[in-house]
């Protein structure tokens, strides 16, 4: 844990003396969620609509949106990185925060649901059994993402 504290101590200096890496990461954090919640959102909203006119439509539109996946990932690690970055810059105050605790549980329900969401594209690629895991975890992506980006505007603020 020294290490650890040693490595947050030194970054906290750099961050909290740089306005252009304050910036930078702010906006990597910023834009890994576009990047990520924006294609989320919209293939969650698609599939829904899908779901309403059945298992083709549904099946055509899980493969429309194979290459969302990559987008979605990629923005999440970005996230996930200037996160991290973030939470160094003053470790003491997001370990000892309520609301980041809230928001790392959001983060661990959505990518369970991503977990779901995958069950039940291999259900649906077998027959239209799977169409209500499916409808029920894209209504429970799309409540995640809003709450986790609600999660994280209050973060700041509750520090």
């Amino acid at each position: 844990m020294v290490a650890v504290r040693e490595i947050a101590d030194t970054w906290a200096s750099l961050y909290s003396n740089s306005a252009v890496l304050r910036s930078g990461l702010s906006f990597a954090h910023l834009g890994g969620l576009v990047a990520s919640a924006g294609p989320a959102i919209a293939a969650d909203r698609a599939l829904l609509r899908a779901v309403r006119r059945g298992h083709d439509a549904v099946t055509a539109e899980l493969r429309t949106m194979r290459a969302t996946h990559i987008l979605v990932v990629t923005g999440l690690a970005a996230v996930t990185a200037s996160g991290i970055l973030l939470m160094l810059a003053d470790l003491d105050s997001y370990l000892q925060s309520t609301a980041f605790w809230v928001k790392m549980a959001l983060i661990v329900a959505l990518t369970l649901n991503s977990l779901v969401l995958v069950r039940a594209h291999h259900l649906v690629a077998r027959g239209p059994r799977g169409i209500s895991m499916l409808r029920g975890a894209s209504i429970a992506s799309l409540v995640l993402w809003f709450a986790t980006t609600l999660a994280g505007a209050v973060l700041p603020n509750a520090l």
